[in-house]
């Protein structure tokens, strides 16, 4: 059978990151009506949220696995049913139990979506995949931009959620009669590149040491996606308790967010091309992140609220995660799918503890999720430096 056009299927592939992208943040943008109806309080959502980060930890080193040994095709239907079922499930749910269920489906849904997804993408397009991947970011950030829009749309009209998830459901439904006919290339096709890409390691000048500068950024897979973790899920609430902005004002914030992150896409993905190393990237970028929360902890206000969420989108979600992971795959090139695996394990890790954390933090002030926040982002910062005096010692820079 002959391999359907590469176009249809990476426009599908894209399409579902924009559902994934929702159903990250869905269950705190539905807050209000959902603990309504799961009879909870802020830290019983924060609790059902972080059932997310169980599941990507749980099934991101199995789904990889599995991608490799039975196709990709497989696993992105996999993905698909998880988040299907999070959203029936949500619309009848009562427990908040079984809504913590429900959203270890999104995990898992998100795990097996990535392992499935991203190496179709490059089997689809060897020769641009670092282009066809540095889109997924775009695509994410579509689905946080228009998301604050349907929810404000409902809560205005006084509508029942369980409408917009019916929505979500459909769209799901109609990306998987496009996707399904479609014949993928095969799992083995060849990533074209240049010769480093290729295997070519002749750039060190000495030797990694995975327990310093590997685990460095081993954590920064946690506190790069906490960084924006944090003001994707919990920006809205801050806006509201910290400023008294209206609900459907404040869950706009994330839209601001999205534009920031859709711009810093692109940008970075020119000044890394053409002018700035991975390297630097990774140290600078969190760096602008904690300097914007420190001027944003003695200056909260509505118009700062908005500074805030598109700043944050720019410098924390525009593809700090995906340059630490080229970091570390330069660092240790035998290793790359080692990398892939722990690095988003450690990512969906903080989609665990963050949830947990924060709900009683923004009960006691607010502020305290901002310091948090800006702490982990300077983590970041100093993680990154370790990192780079180390680069510096084992890799000859001019060669990278």
């Amino acid at each position: 059978m002959k391999v359907s056009n590469p176009y249809g299927i990476v426009g599908s592939i894209y399409a579902n990151y924009i559902i994934q992208s929702i159903s990250l943040i869905v269950i705190m943008q539905f807050s209000l009506a959902l603990s309504q109806q799961l009879d909870t309080d802020l830290v019983g959502i924060g609790y059902v949220a972080s059932g997310i980060g169980i599941g990507k930890i749980l099934l991101m080193f199995v789904g990889g696995i599995l991608s490799d040994k039975y196709g990709r095709k497989p696993f992105i239907f996999i993905g698909m049913t998880c988040y299907a079922s999070f959203y029936i499930g949500m619309l009848f749910c009562t427990d908040i139990h079984v809504a913590f269920f429900l959203a270890i489906l999104v995990g898992a849904g998100n795990s097996f979506l990535d392992t499935g997804s991203m190496p179709a993408l490059t089997e689809n397009f060897p020769r641009a995949a670092g282009t066809a991947s540095v889109l997924i970011k775009a695509f994410i950030s579509i689905g946080t931009l228009i998301l604050p829009f349907i929810v404000a749309f409902i809560y205005s009209n006084e509508l029942w959620f369980g409408w917009a998830f019916m929505g979500f459901l459909a769209f799901l439904a109609i990306n998987a009669l496009l996707l399904l006919p479609k014949k993928f290339p095969s799992k083995n096709t060849v990533i074209a590149g240049s010769a480093s890409a290729e295997g070519d390691t002749n750039y060190f000048i000495g030797k990694p040491n995975m327990f310093l500068e590997g685990v460095c950024l081993i954590i920064m897979g946690f506190t790069t996606t906490a960084t924006f973790a944090i003001i994707m899920q919990w920006m809205p609430e801050i806006a509201k308790q910290a400023v008294g902005m209206e609900m459907t004002e404040a869950s706009k914030l994330i839209s601001y967010y999205s534009i920031g992150s859709i711009i810093s896409v692109f940008f970075t993905a020119y000044i890394v091309k053409k002018h700035v190393k991975p390297l630097y990237c990774i140290i600078i970028l969190p760096l602008l992140s904690g300097l914007i929360l420190l001027m944003f902890l003695f200056n909260i206000s509505p118009l700062m609220c908005k500074i805030v969420a598109f700043g944050m989108g720019f410098t924390a979600a525009g593809g700090v995660l995906q340059l630490t992971l080229v970091v570390m795959q330069q660092l240790f090139p035998s290793r790359k799918g080692f990398a892939v695996g722990i690095v988003y394990t450690l990512s969906g890790f903080s989609f665990i503890v963050i949830p947990l954390i924060v709900p009683t933090l923004a009960l006691t002030d607010v502020r305290y999720v901002i310091v948090l926040n800006m702490l982990i982002a300077f983590a970041s910062v100093l993680l990154a430096s370790i990192v780079y005096f180390r680069f510096k010692k084992v890799i000859d820079m001019k060669k990278i």
